[in-house]
């Protein structure tokens, strides 16, 4: 099922398929440098795949408090990354957005292309007020990604993230719904 689509990329529901290539972009360091750390990732991207297709059954749109998309190239339908939402995070017709892209396909705007589709169906499909990013501040590619899209830093939670033994601080960038539209047009 795919649930947004730009020029060269889609946005599409989780598939069985998917979870050797969600192994490989989660367990790649250059991707998880700044996430949390799983002991058993096989088994939690296992239970993510599972989960992603239980909200699914014949319907047509995500549900539940997080949903996992699948980012793919058009042309080729290779997966090069997923997006992440979190519905009603951090409060009602808000989402948090979480994203990954295999370092063979970063420095393409690909990433970018992907975030503004979600935001353009999430926005049109499911009225969301609000969009919020928490990114660790020495992710410096990702500051930029959001803040070429609009988002604006919000705030900063001093070392409240442990990255390979060294506290971090964490950003908190948002987005309006209303600011994304004027943006759009």
């Amino acid at each position: 099922m795919i649930f947004a689509e730009s020029e060269r990329l889609r946005l599409r529901r989780l598939r069985d398929d998917d979870l050797e290539p969600l192994i490989r972009n989660w367990s790649d360091p250059a991707i998880s440098r700044y996430t949390s750390r799983r002991p058993d990732l096989r088994g939690f991207l296992t239970q993510i795949v599972a989960d992603m297709q239980a909200k699914l059954p014949g319907e047509t749109e995500p549900g539940g408090p997080w949903y996992q998309f699948v980012i793919e190239r058009r042309e080729n339908g290779l997966a090069i990354g997923d997006i992440g939402v979190g519905f009603g995070i951090p409060g009602e017709r808000q989402v948090e957005l979480g994203y990954r892209l295999h370092p063979d396909h970063q420095r393409r705007g690909y990433a970018r292309e992907a975030v503004a589709a979600i935001i353009d169906y999430l926005v049109d499909s499911h009225a969301i007020h609000r969009f919020v990013a928490v990114t660790a501040a020495p992710n410096t590619a990702s500051i930029a990604l959001l803040r070429s899209l609009g988002f604006r830093k919000e705030g900063e939670f001093r070392q409240s993230f442990l990255c390979d033994g060294a506290w971090l601080d964490d950003e908190y960038y948002a987005l309006l719904a209303s600011e994304w539209t004027v943006r759009r047009t």
